[in-house]
């Protein structure tokens, strides 16, 4: 107020304006802050790599569920069901820890054990299909390996190396899945039906400026089509000044 010269009429006011300015993200000095934009993109995210256009359709089973019946907010860290923050570093391999906090979620949320699984083995051994390790890959191929492979083992069996190596074959699996879904696209309320009852991977537009330098704060912008980066909804809410937002858990480092 006073760098600004910023008066209010009065107390109230004041109060709603300090909600305002606390609600709006902000941008920082990060472990980015030395890099271009273009070299930002080239390390954080897929790369060149681009997918089949072709996919095929999958069922979606929250379709019925009714939006009134869904919790106004959720967190899935409060519900146990989310690892630490990890760290791709400088391997493009993001749909790999987009796809393993997706797993992590399902598997606790089924099992009541959270156990922190191997991003490195989908990097070595996803090798047959379209995803190509730190050069960069899909959600749903990594789902399809997973299922194919009978699970992952764990973070601490087949820790990450942050670069492509050879596949361990033979590591015992920790955890796995029996399938996938896709949430129908452009469609915010199916997403929020999927996000309130497990954590959902999902893609965005990871090489933005705001992105590179997020610091807090609900990050607001334009929708996006050219989706580069995996990372995970792993809940949603409002903010104090009535913006929706959604909770999302990226892999690059805690700063």
């Amino acid at each position: 107020m006073a760098q600004y010269s910023r008066v209010y009429k009065d107390a109230a006011e004041k109060a709603r304006r300090f909600e305002v300015f606390k609600a709006n993200f902000w941008l920082g000095v990060n472990q980015f802050a030395d890099l271009t934009n273009d070299e930002f993109r080239a390390t954080k995210t897929n790369k060149g790599f681009k997918p089949s256009p072709v996919k095929v359709p999958t069922g979606f089973r929250y379709e019925d569920v009714s939006i009134d019946a869904l919790p106004a907010t959720i967190d899935w860290r409060t519900k146990g069901a989310v690892t630490p923050i990890k760290d791709q570093g400088q391997c493009g391999c993001c749909w790999a820890f987009s796809a393993v906090a997706a797993t992590e979620g399902i598997v606790k949320i089924s099992t009541g054990n959270l156990i922190s699984l191997s991003e490195q083995e989908l990097v070595d051994c996803d090798v047959h299909g379209e995803d190509q390790g730190c050069e960069g890959g899909l959600m749903d191929d990594a789902f399809k390996f997973i299922i194919k492979n009978g699970g992952l083992t764990t973070e601490s069996a087949y820790p990450y190396t942050a670069a492509d190596g050879k596949c361990k074959s033979g590591s015992n699996s920790a955890a796995t899945i029996k399938g996938y879904e896709d949430v129908p696209a452009n469609n915010d309320v199916a997403l929020m039906k999927a996000v309130a009852n497990q954590p959902v991977s999902v893609a965005v537009d990871g090489g933005d400026m705001t992105f590179q330098f997020y610091s807090g704060g609900v990050m607001t912008g334009s929708c996006r089509t050219d989706l580069d980066h995996g990372i995970a909804a792993i809940g949603y809410g409002k903010a104090s000044d009535g913006t929706n937002y959604w909770l999302m858990k990226n892999s690059w480092g805690t700063t």
